[in-house]
């Protein structure tokens, strides 16, 4: 059976974003009531069990609520301490970890799957695949297919005994992957569970430990995400009562979450397997948001790049990288993502220059169910937007915050310089030209078809610009003075 771990939508809510709101103040939980309302109102609506929804800033969480039961028939109500699955949503988080160990030196976003695994023959590993990085892997342009049911429907299926422990899971998951061709075109973006599962492997080979471990040493305890772990069937087995109960896409019957095929299996971790709190996946949100390395990393490059656009997503004007669908916005980029295993939804919505964060959960996978989170991702915006008059001046985008150095390859740098009003670009061993504004953070050349679009956080340089140019988007990132 298929699962959807890969299933998420592109949100459509910028016209809400227009609209004024409230400055946000960490605050106390006894003023959430309203967001409770709303969600009552949601659950009845779309006849969805139950929801749970955040508000959440730089400096923590700032509203949040549940409504709703865990499971659809009972009188058992849903708890803000009760472990949503995430879906796709882990996937910046898997990303976030291969960060933690760039810095540490066991693998860099340019390791290629024929490097971890240099002796493979290619009977083992396809000519084709050997060159594939770890940044293609986790933004989706490797050109593996989607799942592993792509490749076989009984091989899937039996992935869901779990007969073997996560690593050899992946062992054989790499036997069955890696000695076929891609079956979609590299280096642009096709989504792949694979992808992230084989970088996963990639990870855990490097680092010399299973990459479950690695998260919650490196990812989950660094931020006291103390509810956040990865479902397996035989602790799902020893779950007891109360439990959260998921609700199937078809029928909206409950799911029984200590039965195999409820969600997707360990295999699949690094696709999408985890269960968190509401409250400690805001702890991450607060991370994303606050734009600062530490507590998780320890170079501010190494955060930079995490929300660095890799490629053009499948939706006009949007990117994805690391994890993220990455789009402008009128309250600055944001970063977005959708998570599904066909029995819940989990929807994250964040804005750094306008440090706000919103998260939404659902116990049902039934379509009305996602249309129910949209609705209060858009309640949430419209409510606790800051006024376009409340953005400080200081964090206005200015041509004086995108002058520096921006290196392609280590022959091919860009010098920003501003002169006399005029945004100037150098390139090396090329004369330097004039760009001309098309937004504040994007900028052409006039007489060439290209396109620099800067990256950058709510106070600062940029740290780093895409080159668009031909139909490509290359990434330079900012050198350190």
């Amino acid at each position: 059976m298929r699962r959807r771990s890969a299933y998420f939508c592109h949100l459509l809510l910028i016209g809400i974003l227009l609209s004024p709101g409230l400055n946000l103040r960490a605050s106390a939980q006894p003023q959430s009531r309203p967001l409770q309302d709303q969600l009552a109102e949601l659950c009845r609506k779309h006849d969805v069990p139950g929801m749970t929804a955040a508000v959440v800033n730089a400096e923590g969480l700032v509203q949040a609520d549940c409504f709703g039961v865990r499971k659809r028939g009972t009188s058992d109500k849903i708890e803000l301490t009760d472990r949503f699955p995430i879906g796709s949503n882990t996937k910046s988080m898997v990303a976030t970890l291969a960060a933690v160990l760039v810095e540490g030196g066991r693998i860099d976003w340019n390791t290629t799957i024929g490097d971890v695994w240099p002796n493979a023959s290619d009977d083992h590993l396809h000519p084709k695949l050997r060159a594939v990085t770890l940044d293609q892997l986790l933004s989706h342009q490797s050109g593996l297919a989607g799942n592993i049911s792509d490749i076989s429907n009984q091989e899937w299926a039996s992935f869901f005994e779990e007969r073997r422990t996560p690593v050899l899971e992946r062992r054989h998951l790499l036997k069955l992957v890696l000695a076929k061709a891609p079956s979609q075109a590299q280096g642009t973006f096709v989504y792949s569970n694979l992808g992230y599962a084989i970088a996963s492997a990639m990870m855990e080979t490097r680092a010399g430990k299973s990459f479950e471990s690695l998260m919650k040493a490196h990812v989950f305890s660094p931020l006291a995400m103390r509810s956040a772990d990865f479902r397996t069937l035989a602790a799902a087995k020893q779950l007891q009562p109360p439990l959260l109960w998921g609700h199937q896409a078809e029928t909206g019957e409950p799911a029984d979450p200590r039965t195999a095929g409820v969600e997707n299996p360990t295999v699949y971790a690094a696709a999408g397997t985890v269960h968190v709190s509401l409250e400690d996946y805001a702890k991450y949100a607060q991370w994303q948001l606050a734009g600062k390395p530490s507590p998780v990393l320890r170079t501010q490059d190494a955060f930079d790049h995490l929300h660095t656009p890799q490629c053009d997503y499948t939706s006009p004007g949007a990117k994805y990288g690391a994890g993220w669908i990455m789009m402008d916005t009128p309250l600055g980029p944001a970063l977005n993502h959708t998570g599904s295993n066909t029995n819940a939804f989990a929807l994250i919505w964040l804005f750094p220059e306008s440090d706000l964060g919103v998260i939404v959960c659902t116990n049902s996978g039934q379509p009305q169910a996602f249309t129910a989170c949209d609705e209060m991702v858009g309640f949430l915006m419209k409510k606790y937007a800051p006024a376009s008059d409340s953005r400080s001046d200081a964090n206005a985008i200015t041509p004086e915050r995108l002058v520096g150095r921006y290196q392609l390859t280590p022959s091919f740098v860009f010098d920003v310089r501003l002169q006399d009003g005029h945004l100037m670009v150098g390139i090396t061993n090329q004369p330097t030209q004039e760009v001309f504004a098309d937004s504040p953070t994007k900028w052409s050349y006039r007489g060439v078809d290209a396109q620099l679009e800067f990256h950058i956080r709510a106070q600062g340089s940029s740290y780093a610009l895409t080159l668009h140019q031909n139909g490509a988007a290359q990434v330079a990132k900012r050198v350190r003075d």
